[in-house]
């Protein structure tokens, strides 16, 4: 076999073998194989119900598309970079103008939390429908060691419409002030 002969036989098997790897490996998969986010704690897709049972609902949904990776799928956060979730007093706040402003128009500056530092910026996720608002919300609130209320869809749209003044995202002193 001359070497010209084994050289074209050599690439069309190494040629086969790449296509043939990538199609095996996902080169060619349809967009219905969107990637996802999944927790590796494995509580992504799960509500507390209030009786400590983990349930699936709509704000494991929005939690783990918008929040979860800064806060984390356990709610504790990343420390030094994104607070925790997890037995936050703004996430719980009697008041669910608190953490409902947080979510529309976002929050910057210094604050701390369980003798932790952060001084970072969250942004605004005003483009979430006063439903997912609501759903999210409702999750984290009745999460992991939260024990708050629910937050109606109602509760969103009136404070959406009162906060709708505010310029840029909130302080932690901007949120002590009421609507």
């Amino acid at each position: 076999m001359t070497q010209r002969r084994f050289s074209g036989i050599l690439a069309a098997i190494l040629l086969a073998a790449t296509v043939t790897g990538c199609n095996v490996k996902g080169l060619f998969q349809s967009y219905e194989d969107e990637p996802h986010w999944e927790d590796p704690a494995g509580t992504s897709s799960a509500v507390a119900d209030g009786t400590g049972k983990q349930t699936s609902g709509p704000g494991a949904s929005v939690y783990n598309r918008v929040c979860a990776s800064c806060h984390q799928g356990s709610g504790k956060g990343l420390p030094g970079s994104y607070p925790p979730l997890d037995g936050s007093a703004l996430a719980q706040s009697a008041d669910a103008s608190v953490p409902v402003r947080i979510v529309i128009h976002g929050l910057k500056g210094k604050i701390t939390r369980d003798g932790k530092e952060y001084d970072g910026a969250m942004p605004p996720w005003g483009s979430l429908t006063d439903q997912e608002i609501a759903d999210v919300l409702t999750y984290v609130r009745t999460s992991w060691s939260n024990k708050a209320s629910e937050v109606k869809v109602e509760e969103v749209a009136g404070i959406r419409t009162k906060a709708a003044g505010q310029a840029g995202q909130y302080t932690e002193g901007e949120l002590a002030k009421p609507l």
